[in-house]
């Protein structure tokens, strides 16, 4: 979710059928949310549609994030990159990253966690994306779970067009994949959050039936 991005899930459907793992899934969908975000926030923020029935916050509906670019990620520090072409670079390029980002003091050295989420289109084969409004403020405390390796992430002071909102989950240690729970504050509100923890951040489908990224 730093930099948080992601994809109706037309296009995580799509990807799985061509990708044989659900890591390569998650980054072919990133790729498209990003083209499809960057789209958007060059016409216009994003803004909560006028029939939604939750309520506007008026906190974040202005406030625009920008996406980071390949110029500005530290990838040589935040990976362990392998050699290219080599046999095996394919494969361990999905998790080259996992030694440093898993790491706790990285989660939490006090950083402002934000990004956006993407809203299905009418049905599985539309090829409308909207997205909400950004979420941001998001701060993390991290803790690794003993005897297995994953870490426990505790999200607070997040705000979104909805309102405030805490973040509750686990990372695998091994693969980056991630479950999280999205829980609005004060509010019968709460989403599940399926995804992996990148390079580029968080990124993850939300809701029942993989609704959006």
């Amino acid at each position: 979710m730093e930099q948080s991005v992601g994809i109706a899930r037309r296009i995580f459907h799509d990807c799985r059928y061509k990708l044989d793992d659900p890591a390569s899934a998650a980054y072919c969908a990133l790729a498209y949310f990003i083209r499809d975000l960057r789209t958007k926030l060059a016409t216009a923020p994003p803004q909560r549609a006028q029939n939604d029935p939750l309520p506007q916050n008026n906190q974040s509906s202005s406030r625009v994030l920008a996406i980071p670019g390949a110029d500005s990620i530290p990838f040589t520090y935040l990976m362990d990159l392998p050699v290219p072409f080599s046999d095996r670079a394919m494969s361990l390029f999905g998790t080259c990253h996992i030694r440093r980002m898993m790491d706790p003091t990285f989660l939490q050295d006090g950083a402002e966690w934000g990004g956006y989420y993407s809203l299905p289109g009418p049905d599985d084969r539309s090829a409308e994306v909207d997205f909400d409004p950004a979420m941001h403020g998001v701060r993390f405390t991290a803790s690794e779970l003993l005897h297995t390796g994953n870490i426990e992430l505790h999200g607070t002071g997040g705000i979104d067009g909805v309102g405030a909102f805490e973040l509750r989950g686990t990372i695998d240690g091994k693969t980056g994949a991630l479950r999280m729970e999205k829980i609005y504050v004060n509010r019968d509100i709460r989403w599940g959050w399926v995804g992996f923890l990148t390079p580029f951040g968080i990124t993850a489908s939300w809701g029942k039936r993989w609704g959006g990224w």
